[in-house]
C-alpha cells in the first residue's frame, strides 16, 4: 500500500491531500470529501488504506482552511468547495467518472458534483444538505444563521441533483445523530429516484462522526468498509 502526497494551488490557497493505493493499482477513481469543522482527510485514511489493500485507488484533500491545505474556512463557502473538489480532480488527471466518499457538509458537496463527475457511485456518511441561500454565503455568522433558519430542507439544491443520480448509492447513517436531522436522511433516501440502487446502513449506537466511532469497532468497521468496496466496485 502506497501513499502520495500532494499539493494544488487554488486561487491562492495550497490543497494538501493524499493519493492512496496498491503498488499494482496506482489510477485513482474515487474522491472522498470530509465535514466541516475540525474534521480533515485523516478521517478517511483507515477506509483508504482498507480499499488500496483491495487493489481500490482513491483521493482525500483538505478543503481550503482545514487539516493541512493553507487560508481559512471563513474565506471560502459551499461553492467554493466544489471548485476545489474540482481542481484536485483536474490537478491529478484523475479519468472521469469519479465515484465519490463523502461526510457530513461533504454529502452536499458531493451532490452538487454528480453532473460535472458522473460518479457511478456515491458513499455519504452522514450527508448534509443546505438550502440554496447558503451556497454562496461565506462560512462563519452568516451561514450559521442561514442554515439555523432553515426548517424545510426538501428544496435542498443537493436533493435537486440526486434526482439526477443513476448510479449506486450507499448512506451510511447514525442512528444516535443529533446533527443531521432526520428529514435530511430520509430526502437522501427518497429522492434519488433514478438511481440503480439505494443502501443504507444504520449503525446504532453511533452519532455523528462515524469514522472516529467506527475506527474504535474494527468488527463494525470491516463490515461498512466491505459494503463501501462493494459499491465502489459495483459487485454488489
Amino acid at each position: 500500500m502506497v501513499r502520495s502526497h500532494f499539493q494544488v494551488p487554488f486561487r491562492g490557497v495550497q490543497l494538501h491531500g493524499t493519493t492512496t493505493h496498491s503498488p499494482s493499482h496506482s489510477t485513482p477513481r474515487t474522491l472522498a470529501l470530509h465535514g466541516g469543522g475540525a474534521s480533515s482527510r485523516l478521517g478517511y485514511q483507515p477506509l483508504l488504506d482498507f480499499l488500496a489493500e483491495r487493489s481500490h485507488a482513491s483521493v482525500a484533500f483538505d478543503f481550503a482552511g482545514q487539516g493541512e491545505s493553507t487560508s481559512s474556512m471563513a474565506a471560502s463557502g459551499l461553492l467554493d468547495r466544489a471548485q476545489q473538489a474540482l481542481a484536485v480532480v483536474d490537478f491529478l488527471q484523475m479519468p472521469r467518472p469519479v465515484s465519490l466518499i463523502a461526510s457530513s457538509m461533504g454529502g452536499h458537496i458531493a451532490c452538487s458534483l454528480i453532473e460535472a463527475l458522473a460518479p457511478p457511485a456515491l458513499v455519504l456518511y452522514c450527508p448534509a444538505a443546505y438550502e440554496a441561500a447558503a451556497l454562496e454565503v461565506p462560512f462563519g455568522p452568516a451561514f450559521q444563521q442561514v442554515i439555523r433558519a432553515t426548517s424545510d430542507f426538501a428544496a435542498s439544491p443537493a436533493f435537486d441533483a440526486l434526482e439526477r443520480f443513476e448510479g449506486r448509492l450507499l448512506l451510511v447513517l447514525g442512528a444516535e445523530d443529533a446533527v443531521i436531522p432526520r428529514q435530511v436522511e430520509d430526502q437522501y433516501i427518497r429522492r434519488a429516484r433514478k438511481a440503480r440502487s439505494v443502501e443504507v446502513l444504520l449503525l446504532d449506537g453511533a452519532a455523528h462522526h462515524l469514522h472516529a466511532w467506527l475506527k474504535d469497532r474494527p468488527v463494525e468497521f470491516a463490515h461498512v468498509a466491505q459494503r463501501v468496496l462493494a459499491i465502489l466496485e459495483g459487485t454488489g
